[in-house]
């Protein structure tokens, strides 16, 4: 059910898109909270929250829980995922710092694999539609249809060089059919989202760090793919760090449209500029998303602020 991910993931949370990051540089208990806000000034604008858990129950596994709830107007769309990692540690040294972010002391060198379960659903809520006479077909769209799906991943993680890859709705099956007769009108087809992401750490002995990195997306159903160019600066402060950094994305499909007395077509690209902080346990992010192409609206922008802490 999930459209290609935003750029959420560079709030220091690789976990939201791959279940093998679920534990990574953890020792006990880490929440994150996130919101996507835009079109500020329109009435039902598009909102999107989202929440992952993160529980290290031993040195090798992890349970996780990630889950969003997006509305837009009259529509809504929700999935959750429960997960578990396992990982493996290629030296002696494990993870075991009480700060939230690693550093150039610390000797990391692990493999891990990710298994989620997913619950979603879509809805449209019709409820206080002023409408003259019922229309059976519409009516339809007021039985909210659920599905479950699986998402797995394997993720290697060293203090400097770091890869991920995930699959996304591995299986897509409805979950509560109301009948042998009843016809869906979603396919659960081909509806697979493959993600590939590459970080690159370089530190100094001046406090700055810095992180180039890469993330590419594919989604089997509308052959689309996208991909982020990324680089954050990090400065090493007192009891934490402070953060800051810029993400492109393209995306490979275009859109038509008519300019003036021709047909252009356009990819969609955006700038997203990005800020955070790790603070002692705690954590703040924010992000702006802005679209480059011509095709565009007044209410274009889109924010998102996260907040974490590890217990």
């Amino acid at each position: 059910m999930n459209p290609l991910f935003f750029n959420e993931y560079l709030a220091e949370n690789y976990y939201r898109i791959h279940p093998a990051m679920a534990g990574v540089n953890l020792n006990g208990i880490r929440i994150d909270f996130g919101t996507r806000q835009q079109w500020f000034g329109v009435t039902d604008r598009p909102a999107t929250n989202m929440l992952t858990l993160e529980y290290k129950t031993t040195a090798k596994t992890t349970l996780g829980f990630s889950g969003f709830s997006d509305q837009n107007g009259y529509h809504s769309h929700y999935k959750y995922n429960f997960t578990y990692c396992y990982r493996i540690y290629f030296n002696n040294e494990i993870w075991n710092t009480r700060r939230s972010f690693p550093t150039k002391n610390d000797n990391i060198q692990e493999l891990s694999f990710g298994l989620s379960v997913g619950f979603s659903g879509a809805n449209l809520d019709q409820s206080n539609w002023n409408r003259t006479t019922a229309d059976p077909l519409v009516n339809q769209n007021l039985n909210q249809t659920n599905f479950t799906s699986f998402d797995a991943g394997v993720a290697y993680v060293s203090t400097q060089f770091s890869s991920q890859f995930s699959i996304h709705n591995i299986s897509f099956t409805p979950s509560n059919q109301e009948g042998d007769d009843q016809e869906l009108t979603y396919s659960i087809n081909g509806n697979k989202i493959f993600i590939g992401s590459i970080q690159y750490e370089i530190y100094t002995e001046v406090g700055w760090n810095f992180e180039p990195s890469i993330l590419v997306q594919y989604q089997e159903k509308t052959k689309d793919n996208s991909l982020d160019l990324n680089f954050k600066f990090y400065r090493l402060i007192k009891n934490g760090r402070l953060w800051l950094g810029l993400s492109y994305r393209q995306n490979k499909i275009g859109v038509a449209y008519n300019n003036g007395n021709r047909t252009e077509n356009e990819v969609y690209k955006h700038w997203t500029p990005i800020m955070g902080l790790n603070y002692k346990k705690m954590k703040f992010s924010y992000q702006y998303t802005t679209n480059l192409g011509k095709i565009n609206t007044p209410y274009s922008g889109i924010h998102y602020i996260g907040i974490g802490v590890q217990l």
